[in-house]
């Protein structure tokens, strides 16, 4: 049986360790700095860009993201398929920005069944896309062929959940990604507050209207306890260790610490997050 091999994108947050480990591609997105351009993850670290935009001179225009060429797509598809092995291609919701729409006219470009390659819109990102395409790999690995995996994929996508906030609205406004929850914040969103916002169908929706940094970690606490169970999880920060650290410690009788994934936002997501940013994501799991 021919295998599979799960593609996805650098909003998923996966270090590249993990990804190796799993045998999962992912695809860099473009991030535009001044007059330079670089490939998340692959011509600026993670580490590098968190402490570039912890200290972003107010002078300076910020940095923004462009989606994935087609072409990009193409080859790494074709490249796949010479290897007698199916394409699964896992990607951020389609709704906050280009790059399934460009990996979705990479697969009819190649006019390849469904049964060869398969662009699924994950309806999430950061972790949330993460665990996903981790999931995927894994199952490829022990045998499960193409339709089973997409069956799999889209049950994962409505078990997987995602809240965060921001320390600053400015980011996350002027990159226009902030969707429904603009018209709760008002037209001009005021930094004197940080409100919970969460990842529902593909968009950025507003979940609780906190206004101080410890109330919204609050909020994420209270979040991951309604889950009567939980399989996975994971923080994601831009730089907020001791808030990490924190949260860990509350959500301990919940889910242990221990398996509780921690990581940076990668360059892409920061980009829209800003400093200060934190957010979790749970998957559900247990049914199957």
């Amino acid at each position: 049986m021919p295998g599979v091999r799960i593609v996805t994108d650098s909003t998923c947050d996966l270090p590249p360790e993990l990804a190796q480990q799993y045998g999962i591609h992912v695809v860099p997105i473009q991030i535009h700095i001044n007059d330079d351009d670089y490939l998340d993850g692959v011509d600026l670290s993670v580490e590098e860009f968190h402490r570039r935009l912890a200290t972003w001179p107010s002078n300076l225009p910020l940095p923004t993201t462009t989606h994935t060429r087609q072409e990009v797509f193409e080859d790494l598809y074709k490249q796949i398929l010479k290897e007698g092995e199916s394409v699964i291609s896992i990607h951020h919701s389609a709704k906050l920005g280009g790059t399934f729409a460009s990996a979705v006219a990479a697969k009819n470009s190649i006019l390849a069944p469904t049964t060869q390659i398969a662009v699924i819109d994950s309806l999430t990102a950061s972790f949330g896309l993460g665990i996903i395409a981790i999931e995927a790999a894994k199952r490829a690995r022990k045998g499960a062929h193409h339709v089973e995996l997409v069956r799999l994929i889209n049950r994962m996508i409505y078990q997987t959940h995602v809240i965060f906030f921001t320390d600053t609205l400015t980011h996350i406004t002027a990159g226009g990604r902030i969707g429904k929850a603009q018209a709760a914040l008002g037209a001009t969103p005021s930094n004197n507050f940080r409100p919970l916002l969460r990842l529902e169908d593909g968009l950025i929706v507003p979940f609780e209207r906190t206004r101080t940094r410890t109330k919204a970690i609050e909020g994420l606490c209270e979040f991951i306890e309604d889950f009567p169970h939980i399989d996975e999880m994971a923080i994601m920060h831009s730089n907020s260790a001791s808030d990490v650290d924190a949260l860990l410690t509350r959500i301990a009788p919940v889910f242990p610490r221990e398996k509780v994934f921690v990581g940076l936002f990668s360059p892409v997501l920061a980009t829209h997050l800003g400093p200060g940013a934190m957010g979790v994501t749970v998957y559900e799991g247990g049914i199957f």
